[in-house]
């Protein structure tokens, strides 16, 4: 009996040592697979997409239902436009967990069209009303998130209201399901400028003019006025304001809705803060052109001087295959066969400007 109560007590430290060092050794795996993850977010961050993919691919290949890599790795290829790519990745994440985690099913959602989409806009929207109600009692740092997750949850139901207005518009009950979307939109999130520019595009679909000039102005008055206090104010204020503000491509299209509104005065504004913040976007240039185009004579000058930018970085950038490139080249040949002399005169201004700018550089220099 003593003998064998020895051999249970060994057998038991050994099984002792073997858990301790399978602990370690999942505990190390872990460690591993977390610094690939963090690795992989600075490469992608820092834009160096083919160190990511390498990062990414490592996690997958050492666990490859790993959620958070998937979902990294469908990114960067968005980001590439490699769309099949992606959405096979995201599949793979749906299939490793489909009852948590919103995010995949809203791109997917953006990945693909109709029914599908907004399949997958429902899916993700049941998934994160679950967790919005598992965010009461939450501390002060942590309402930021929720705030983030709310302007998702409208910014979903938003998609779904333009998947009515275009691949299902003659489904049945489209226009129905169309505005009871944009109604949740609004519901969800009151603060989000986007639902309600996405409420001013439905009218405008519909011509109701008026009430999509109300609505473009509600959506103008929650984000426009802070924008532009913001516009002169520090780097590091704007980004803590940031969410507050549509993205780059957003305020394009806001630019675009308000031209064909003839709100003409807050699409030039807009459409001037882009060009501070990236003046080598051919697009911001080309539709300042046509914004100052359609507006008369008295601003065809203007329009000449847009374009001839848009021209410009389009030459600097070497890329000529947009489809309003060859508008462009359209547009200012009509102007500068309809306005010679004045536009004879603006070249020569210009000149002057630049040798004026060069002999201030060139005194500054000496001094």
């Amino acid at each position: 009996m003593t003998r064998s109560k020895k051999k249970q007590k060994k057998r038991g430290a050994e099984a002792s040592a073997n858990g301790e060092a399978s602990g370690l050794a999942r505990q190390k795996h872990k460690q591993n697979i977390d610094a690939l993850i963090e690795e992989a977010q600075s490469a992608i961050d820092s834009f160096t997409y083919d160190e990511a993919i390498q990062k990414l691919n490592d996690v997958l290949n050492s666990s490859p239902d790993h959620d958070k890599a998937l979902e990294m790795l469908a990114g960067v290829y968005i980001e590439q436009s490699e769309w099949n790519e992606a959405q096979n990745l995201l599949k793979r994440c749906v299939t490793a967990s489909p009852d948590t985690g919103y995010t995949k099913y809203f791109s997917l959602g953006q990945l693909t069209d109709g029914e599908e989409s907004v399949a997958f806009y429902k899916k993700g929207i049941e998934i994160l009303q679950k967790e919005l109600e598992n965010c009461e009692n939450l501390q002060p740092a942590e309402e930021t998130d929720k705030k983030s997750m709310v302007k998702d949850l409208s910014n979903a139901y938003c998609s779904i209201s333009e998947a009515y207005m275009t691949d299902l518009c003659f489904a049945e009950n489209s226009e129905q399901h169309c505005v009871s979307a944009i109604e949740l939109a609004i519901q969800a999130d009151p603060s989000n400028s986007e639902a309600y520019q996405c409420k001013a595009n439905y009218h405008l679909v519909k011509e109701e003019f008026d009430e999509a000039k109300a609505a473009m102005e509600k959506s103008l008055s929650l984000w426009l006025p802070h924008h532009e206090a913001l516009r002169d104010a520090e780097e590091a204020a704007l980004a803590n304001d940031e969410i507050l503000i549509p993205s780059y491509d957003s305020r394009i299209q806001t630019a675009k809705m308000l031209i064909e509104l003839e709100m003409f005065e807050q699409a030039t504004n807009i459409l001037d803060g882009l060009v501070e913040e990236d003046d080598e976007f051919i697009e911001v240039w080309y539709i300042l052109g046509w914004l100052n185009y359609i507006q008369g004579d008295e601003y065809k000058l203007n329009a000449h001087y847009y374009l001839k930018k848009a021209k410009e970085v389009s030459v600097k950038l070497g890329i000529d295959d947009l489809d309003y490139i060859s508008h462009i080249d359209e547009l200012l040949k009509e102007l500068e066969e309809a306005f010679p002399l004045e536009l004879e005169e603006e070249t020569v201004e210009e000149l002057n400007s630049d040798i004026s700018s060069d002999s201030e550089d060139e005194n500054k220099m000496e001094t």
